[in-house]
């Protein structure tokens, strides 16, 4: 988070930009799975009774992102960012598979997981080999891989956690098919299939949860929709806008409980008004907005920053084991 938040004051040429702008993206993007998400989604699992890593290999896998990371900021995809992130990816299949008894379940959204997972890992090879020789090309694979764990790993995790019944199969195939309209494939039939996933998204039929909660993924699914029908143009500032939105303002407040963050709708309030302070502005740059959405997503992030600190802190001195 500290890593995005000085990007945006850097965009917003308030600050300078000590470090090389694409490596700190690459670092900032990967570890926001690496080091956050993933984490928090084997909280997730833990609480449904289900298989997560021990501390000794929690333990491999911490040195493994911490490796990767150097590798991320010294040189962007340098030998020891391939290595730590081969061992994440070794790591995060190891622990995918061990849900395969939910494939049995196909109500259940942790269903996805497994065959979620293998989707996403199976574009790496493609951004090995594009690096190089297709930089373009290799970010829009790079984008179908992150936006696979987000719509085939993370939110169908947070969706089981929620206890909310969603079949897997739905899941899978358009989930599969919105990160390929997300990234390297924008066809009617990827686009369908975004619709289709934003559409199971929507909080309709759910168990009784918090209105900050239901507000969120309503926000979420009817932007996905959006994006698959036009409304909102496929264009990087509306991805980027979305993913944090996603991460931050969706599955973040599904599993932080978790780990024993505060529960008081108030403060979630107060987060889901800064993330949107952070993303909107974002997303207007794609409809031609001015200059002052660069200041205003770096407002939005700082205190999206301070309102997180603040919560670790409160954590620190407040510690309950998770749930």
């Amino acid at each position: 988070m500290t890593a995005g938040l000085a990007m945006r004051w850097a965009l917003a040429g308030r600050v300078p930009m000590v470090w090389d702008f694409t490596r700190l993206r690459h670092a900032h993007a990967h570890l926001a799975y690496y080091g956050l998400l993933i984490p928090l989604v084997w909280l997730g699992w833990r609480s449904r009774g289900l298989p997560v890593p021990s501390s000794r290999v929690a333990l491999v896998y911490a040195s493994a992102v911490v490796l990767a990371l150097i590798g991320f900021l010294r040189a962007g995809y340098a030998p020891e960012a391939i290595v730590g992130s081969t061992a994440v990816g070794i790591v995060w299949l190891w622990t995918a598979w061990r849900l395969w008894p939910r494939l049995g379940v196909w109500r259940d959204p942790m269903g996805t997981v497994p065959l979620g997972m293998t989707a996403a890992m199976a574009c790496v090879p493609f951004v090995a080999r594009t690096t190089r020789l297709a930089p373009s090309q290799a970010q829009e694979w790079v984008a179908t891989f992150l936006s696979a764990l987000l719509l085939l790993v993370v939110l169908p995790s947070a969706l089981g956690v929620l206890r909310v019944v969603r079949p897997w199969p739905a899941l899978v195939v358009s989930g599969v098919l919105g990160a390929l309209a997300l990234g390297v494939w924008s066809h009617p039939l990827s686009q369908l299939g975004l619709a289709a996933f934003g559409a199971l998204m929507l909080p309709v039929g759910w168990p009784r949860h918090p209105a900050h909660l239901r507000l969120a993924w309503a926000a979420l699914g009817l932007g996905v929709l959006g994006m698959a029908i036009g409304l909102l143009p496929n264009s990087r500032p509306v991805v980027i806008g979305a993913v944090h939105f996603a991460a931050l303002s969706v599955a973040l407040p599904s599993l932080a409980p978790l780990v024993g963050l505060p529960v008081d709708s108030r403060w979630w309030w107060v987060h889901h008004a800064a993330v949107a302070l952070l993303c909107a502005p974002v997303v207007l740059q794609a409809f031609g907005a001015g200059a002052w959405t660069w200041g205003a997503a770096a407002w939005g992030g700082s205190v999206v920053w301070v309102e997180v600190v603040i919560g670790l802190v409160w954590l620190a001195f407040h510690r309950k084991e998770p749930c």
